[in-house]
């Protein structure tokens, strides 16, 4: 095998296990996002593998041993590898590896198995970009093609988890089936944030870095494993942060649910040229029709449609009530009422939303969660949202 070859290979991969750690939310499952911090941009984590501590090297250059570059994002969350069976060790990098790239994108937890034990602490994972861990590897996308079990234990943070990657590189799809990955992960909400982790880099950290962007939660999985198909070892650390939004982008478009709610949903449109998000609320009326009249369609049948100039992860909506018209027809002309209501939306990923509702004219207001129908637009969102 040539070196460039092993480089594409590797780098492949590289991405993927990097990727595994940042959250999405469903139920018990959340979206988190990996976080950035300007202060950390040129920091390599050094021996100790962990980004942000005393032995941070902080440098512009690339690496001396594989010249993997330098972390340009100020991402927290890292993949490194040994690449060579044997060779020099670069202080930069974490002991015991020789090259290493810096992811962005979002992870899915579950709070559940995080709370109780049990099972696979992610469900999903979602990343489409990273700093070279060689020169000219370019981007690269990869997720979680499938979980295939894991153990989290309460008392001493330790996981296990077992998932299969897939990924994009240069147009090639490959795939890394049973990856066992193993070490430490720590999630908690902001209202625990005054209970000691136990956990230092957790302590020191992640919680001031949290509560510095206003994080409802914060994780924080750090862990090996072994490449089955390239029979490379891999060290990752992932700090993710919950409840600080995501930017709101073409990515977004999609039809949402309610867990509550089935058979009726949102549709959002992101206009990004015009900063605009267009959104159309089906559901039905308060109470059932006495009698259904309706010749087309149902009597209880409801729509709301508006549209809002957003700013970062939330729009306020001009709720607007059409009536009047005819199936098909231009005439008669419907009217449309603009001052209905308001409904804001924010997004806290790119499978959460928040939907707060207040409509005078019937008496309604109160608030709602949202994720999306299908998941096969959020690798876009990703894309968009972490550039």
């Amino acid at each position: 095998m040539t070196i460039q070859r092993a480089r594409l290979r590797v780098s492949l991969c590289v991405l993927l296990v990097a990727l595994w750690a940042m959250a999405g939310d469903v139920c018990a499952q959340t979206v988190l996002g990996i976080a950035t911090d300007a202060g950390q941009v040129n920091h390599y984590p050094g021996p100790d593998g962990q980004v942000g501590t005393a032995d941070d090297v902080v440098s512009g250059n690339l690496t001396s041993v594989q010249a993997s570059a330098p972390n340009s994002g100020g991402s927290y969350g890292f993949n490194a590898f040994k690449f060579a069976p044997s060779g020099p060790n670069d202080s930069a990098i974490p002991t015991g590896y020789d090259a290493i790239t810096f992811v962005k994108g979002a992870v899915t937890i579950n709070k559940t198995v995080f709370a109780n034990g049990g099972g696979a602490i992610v469900t999903a994972l979602d990343i489409t970009s990273g700093t070279e861990p060689f020169p000219g590897h370019g981007a690269y996308t990869s997720s979680i093609a499938a979980v295939n079990g894991g153990t989290y234990n309460t008392a001493n943070h330790q996981f296990t988890l077992n998932v299969d990657f897939q990924y994009l590189i240069a147009g090639n799809v490959g795939m890394e089936p049973g990856l066992d990955l193993a070490g430490t992960a720590i999630y908690q909400a902001s209202a625990d944030f005054g209970t000691d982790s136990g956990d230092a880099y957790f302590e020191n950290v992640v919680k001031p870095l949290a509560m510095a962007k206003g994080a409802s939660g914060a994780v924080y999985i750090a862990g090996t494993g072994q490449l089955t198909q390239l029979g490379y070892p891999i060290k990752f650390t992932v700090v993710a942060l919950e409840g600080t939004g995501i930017p709101i982008n073409a990515g977004l478009n999609d039809a949402w649910v309610s867990d509550g709610a089935p058979y009726q949903g949102v549709f959002f449109t992101v206009f990004d040229d015009l900063n605009l998000l267009f959104m159309a609320w089906f559901t039905f009326d308060t109470v059932a029709p006495a009698n259904d009249d309706a010749i087309l369609g149902a009597s209880d049948q409801r729509w709301v449609t508006g549209v809002g100039k957003y700013t970062g992860d939330t729009v306020t909506i001009a709720a607007e009530l059409t009536t009047g018209g005819k199936f098909n027809a231009s005439n008669p002309v419907a009217t449309q009422d603009t001052s209905y209501g308001t409904i804001t939306v924010e997004f806290k990923g790119c499978n959460e939303a928040v939907l707060t509702y207040n409509l005078p004219g019937p008496g309604l207001s109160g608030q709602i969660t949202l994720h999306r129908v299908v998941n096969s637009n959020v690798p876009h969102c990703v894309a968009l949202a972490y550039p």
